[in-house]
């Protein structure tokens, strides 16, 4: 059985469980990082050197970095294209959301609006961010047809782009008006294993003053 070390309130495991969930490959998951710790003993270093979340392991191997996991579950148990040109297609939406929307959400205004003291906050950063991602939320929407990013299916771009839609939505910054978007957002909360894998409630990891 596949398993996957990793808290789930991590934004980097919560795309992998869902994507599993979806695809109905069975696994399970082992509380790692954060406050569980066991990230940073030899055992889990020799999976991933880095020491961060999620690992992967599957027929005696093991990888890390919750894009290249996505990849490896769309090809090995999805229907990924196996045309380069289509793989491509979608997968320069799922690699641009890791620098053009992970990277302002998460460690930006996540982390500065989360996990960061009010009085400490930089909210030159946070106002950076929130353009950015008007910018690059408005080109997501554009790319939505029947409720799935680029794809007749869900895919590589859903699972890692729509994976962020809960704390992009939850967080209380100033967003465009996308009404495509939201409904896209609103139809992925429809799907049970979103709620469960996604929809991870985030308020205790709030510090105070906050």
């Amino acid at each position: 059985m596949i398993k996957v070390h990793g808290r789930i309130t991590s934004a980097n495991v919560q795309p992998v469980i869902w994507c599993l969930s979806e695809l109905g490959v069975p696994f399970e998951r082992l509380d790692v990082g954060g406050p569980f710790g066991g990230n940073d003993t030899p055992e889990y270093l020799k999976m991933n050197p880095l020491g961060l979340v999620p690992v992967l392991e599957d027929n005696g191997h093991a990888i890390s970095e919750a894009a290249t996991i996505l990849r490896y579950l769309m090809r090995q148990y999805g229907d990924h294209p196996g045309d380069p040109m289509a793989a491509a297609r979608i997968e320069r939406w799922a690699d641009m959301s890791r620098q053009h929307i992970y990277v302002p959400l998460i460690p930006t205004i996540f982390i500065q609006m989360v996990r960061t003291t009010a009085d400490a906050r930089n909210q030159a950063a946070v106002d950076g961010a929130v353009a950015a991602l008007k910018t690059s939320m408005t080109i997501v929407q554009d790319l939505i047809t029947d409720g799935i990013i680029g794809g007749e299916s869900l895919n590589l771009a859903d699972y890692q782009i729509g994976a962020l839609l809960y704390r992009y939505y939850e967080l209380d910054f100033e967003r465009a008006d996308l009404p495509g978007l939201r409904s896209y957002y609103q139809r992925l909360c429809d799907r049970p294993a979103y709620r469960e894998a996604v929809m991870v409630e985030f308020a205790h990891m709030k510090v105070p003053g906050a």
